[in-house]
């Protein structure tokens, strides 16, 4: 327990919610090209998603046992089944579900992208937080490098049903939102929650998926494939960054935490560059730079350097 409790400590500090946000970036990026790569190899969405809970599930069993098992971790009922409503099976589904219709440069883009939109706007009107100048200047340089990054990929020939792909991530990044509001409303310890939409989620995808796929699928499993899938989906996306993620709400506040989930587009070029050999054209650059600007500026680090009062 202590050790789980170490992985992840509690506190309020403003550097440690940046560190929990580029964790977020890295895991989601790592998990978005594994995920499109798993299906490509000829996994199925729910190969990715038995795979996302599962192990999640059990890597976090410990810490959900010892925080309570009749209040379920603390956070009750009525908040655990709603979360898992939100960032459970359903988010998985329609994340994942959409590489099987469009291609990673759509979900690298319109995922992350509407997160930060739709989050921004649901903080500031509903938690009543305050987007100061610098914030929005920097949202708008980030959201503008994202389609400088993405014009290409967005624009390629992707086939006819890439639509159905593009309106699953859009409607993926509505019910996250949701669930970043909540986690930030309710002020919920970060493995806590996550602990329990992971258990929650494994009563619904197990039974769900034995129905539909059957135990012969899962013995025609290519091993390798679906390893690489446990470790990214199942402990770097579903307990490291989504953890990391909750933990910068926190901290940050919804507003400034929803714009790293804007950096995965720029995280995945750079990913892309040791792994599949994709090196960035000109206006990829540009749009790196951008975001990386917006995203500066947006916490606050220009404005900090320009309050250290000047020796003389």
């Amino acid at each position: 327990m202590s050790s789980l409790r170490r992985f992840l400590p509690d506190t309020q500090s403003e550097a440690w919610g940046y560190v929990c946000g580029c964790v977020l970036a890295l895991g989601a990026s790592l998990s978005f090209a594994t995920a499109r790569a798993g299906v490509l190899a000829g996994l199925t969405p729910g190969d990715l998603i038995l795979m996302r809970f599962g192990v999640s599930g059990i890597v976090l069993l410990p810490f959900w046992i010892g925080s309570g098992l009749p209040a379920l971790a603390g956070i009750g009922w009525r908040k655990g089944l709603i979360l898992t409503l939100l960032a459970g099976p359903a988010f998985a589904l329609m994340q994942l579900g959409g590489y099987a219709f469009a291609p990673l440069a759509h979900g690298a883009v319109i995922h992350p992208a509407s997160v930060t939109i739709i989050s921004t706007g649901i903080a500031a009107w509903l938690l009543k937080e305050r987007l100061s100048g610098a914030h929005l200047a920097g949202a708008s340089l980030v959201i503008g490098g994202i389609v400088l990054i993405s014009w290409q990929g967005l624009h390629a020939h992707s086939g006819a049903n890439s639509w159905i792909g593009d309106l699953l991530f859009f409607l993926s990044a509505i019910i996250w939102a949701g669930f970043t509001v909540l986690v930030r409303h309710w002020r919920l310890h970060a493995i806590r929650a996550i602990a329990v939409v992971s258990f929650l989620s494994i009563w619904i995808v197990v039974p769900c998926y034995l129905a539909w796929y059957g135990i012969g699928h899962v013995r025609a499993l290519p091993l390798g494939p679906l390893a690489v899938q446990a470790v990214v989906q199942g402990f770097v996306q579903g307990v490291l960054a989504i953890s990391a993620y909750s933990q910068a709400i926190r901290v940050l506040g919804v507003s400034r935490a929803v714009l790293f989930p804007a950096m995965v587009p720029a995280v995945s070029v750079g990913i892309g560059i040791p792994i599949v050999g994709e090196i960035p054209n000109t206006v990829q650059i540009v749009g790196l730079l951008l975001v990386t600007v917006g995203l500066l500026n947006a916490i606050g680090v220009f404005q900090r350097r320009k309050a250290i009062p000047v020796a003389r």
